[in-house]
């Protein structure tokens, strides 16, 4: 999201097993495992994640759930 925002390049994101709401929202399976990692990294980090995914989720993209 830095690149895309410094450097205007394209970001495609792709959601494989994942609901893009999940990801927004940081609920569901993905905020679980989510949770868990953010116990071993520093806070502002997992800040800056939360916020990246957000505005990821928010662009078109490819959603996969089988494959």
């Amino acid at each position: 999201m830095e690149c895309r925002e410094e450097m205007e390049q394209i970001v495609l994101p792709v959601f494989y097993h994942v609901d893009p709401s999940d990801v927004r929202k940081q609920t569901g399976s993905f905020g679980e495992a989510f949770s868990i990692h953010e116990r071993n990294v520093d806070e502002k980090k997992v800040q800056r994640w939360r916020v990246f995914l957000t505005e990821a989720s928010n662009l078109s993209g490819f959603h996969v759930n089988d494959g």
